[in-house]
């Protein structure tokens, strides 16, 4: 297994989706750990079929896991942080540069990055869909066009059809996107911060719908020292409206308190019953999709768009689209980490990693797993990543392109739904 395996530390939904994203690659074995022994059997369940994909319920002896050709922590932060803080620092005590690639959005204020030794393996700090792809998609905007006086980006994973009372569906993780924190940006040349859910706008995105956006994506080392020439820089989430003043509603009554309340023997807290209430449907029954909308204009107010719908092909098997689209970019950053031979402490956005999303992008337009609709216009339709060049199949539509899955690579018995995309809801 010695240089050859990718260790994946988490089977939920992404995790699983990683280890099929990568044991697409020749030569390679996948080892997928879970400490659970259902989430594991699960995911036995749906890659069981997959010769060069094992399962573990531990990282086993420290020489397995640090021999690895790449570490990834599909997990939450919290999840994670120990172990990517002692790997690392073995790691670097023994000289080995294994790559330690975290999916899970990193507290900025975790002392455990500061200790990381900055010679010491490369640990990625966000290396999903969003931190991770969009911060990728940002830097190469920003090194294709010169003069740019704004970036604003929209992206989130949203369930096909809303339904009530939030219009959202969890797609994978075990905690709804609702916790109240500082949201970021860069206006005007100045640092913004405001309350998530707030200044909530409106994004139209033709084949799906009317969606609400607000500022809630940006990580703290992108407002502070990314592409500081530009202006005005905004990542903003996308949801069904509805979604920002329900969550405003269920803060408002008290319903996402840390409070403890009893019911029968069982203390439990008031925020976690009201997760498990609006958590019980998942979006399987009808499918999520995933948005990813980059919009720029230059000094001379020349705009530019470039918008992309990503939709899982193996939904129905349990690959939802949010797990494909975090799962490839991780791929990519591996690949990136690998070949630049990168040290240390590497944070989303770091111009290091800007072709991340040029070969996230290359993997997701071969996809066997997901059908991806993009659509480029203004100054981004001429360019090598946005642009119509990349295209698969022409739509008669200028700028636009869509590419559709193909069986290859992928078990048998998880077949294929239909190519196309069902209109707006």
């Amino acid at each position: 297994m010695c240089g050859t395996s990718h260790v994946v530390i988490g089977a939920g939904p992404v995790g699983r989706a990683v280890a099929l994203q990568l044991a697409g690659q020749p030569d390679t074995l996948v080892v997928l750990i879970d400490r659970s022994h259902s989430v594991l059997a699960a995911a036995q369940g749906l890659l069981g079929d997959l010769k060069n994909v094992r399962f573990e319920v531990s990282l086993g002896p420290c020489a397995l896991s640090i021999q690895a050709r790449s570490l990834i922590m599909a997990t939450s932060w919290n999840d994670c942080r120990n172990l990517v803080g002692k790997l690392a620092q073995e790691m670097h005590e023994a000289g080995l540069h294994t790559p330690i690639i975290c999916v899970g959005r990193p507290d900025p204020e975790d002392p455990d990055i500061a200790r990381m030794p900055p010679n010491g393996p490369p640990v990625v700090l966000g290396a999903g869909l969003e931190p991770g792809l969009v911060e990728s998609l940002i830097s190469l905007a920003a090194a294709e066009l010169d003069g740019l006086e704004s970036i604003v980006t929209h992206c989130g994973g949203i369930p096909k059809i809303p339904e009530p009372p939030l219009n959202y569906a969890l797609a994978f993780g075990r905690r709804l996107p609702i916790e109240q924190r500082p949201a970021l940006a860069r206006v005007n040349g100045r640092a913004v911060t405001r309350n998530r859910f707030e200044s909530v706008s409106s994004l139209f995105v033709e084949g799906v719908g009317l969606l609400e956006a607000y500022d809630d994506a940006m990580v703290p080392s992108t407002a502070a020292s990314t592409h500081l020439s530009i202006p005005t820089l905004r990542q903003l989430t996308v949801r069904w409206p509805g979604f920002a003043d329900g969550v405003r509603m269920l803060h408002r009554l008290g319903l996402l308190s840390d409070e403890e309340i009893e019911i029968g023997s069982t203390r439990l807290r008031v925020k976690h019953v009201t997760e498990a209430l609006l958590t019980r449907r998942s979006p399987k029954e009808h499918g999520d999709q995933v948005i990813v909308d980059v919009a720029i204009e230059d000094r001379h107010r020349k705009p530019g768009r470039w918008t992309c719908i990503l939709r899982s092909a193996l939904q129905e098997r349990g690959f939802s689209s949010m797990a494909i689209a975090t799962a490839v970019p991780v791929a990519a950053a591996v690949e990136c980490v690998t070949r630049k031979q990168l040290r240390g402490a590497i944070h989303p956005g770091e111009a290091t990693l800007a072709e991340v999303a040029s070969m996230a992008l290359g993997k997701m337009r071969g996809s066997r797993m997901a059908v991806l609709a993009e659509r480029a216009t203004g100054l981004l339709e001429t360019t090598m990543i946005f642009g119509a060049g990349h295209a698969k199949a022409e739509n008669t539509a200028r700028g636009q392109r869509t590419s559709k899955p193909c069986t290859a690579d992928v078990p048998e018995r998880m077949g294929f739904l239909g190519s196309g995309f069902a209109g707006s809801p």
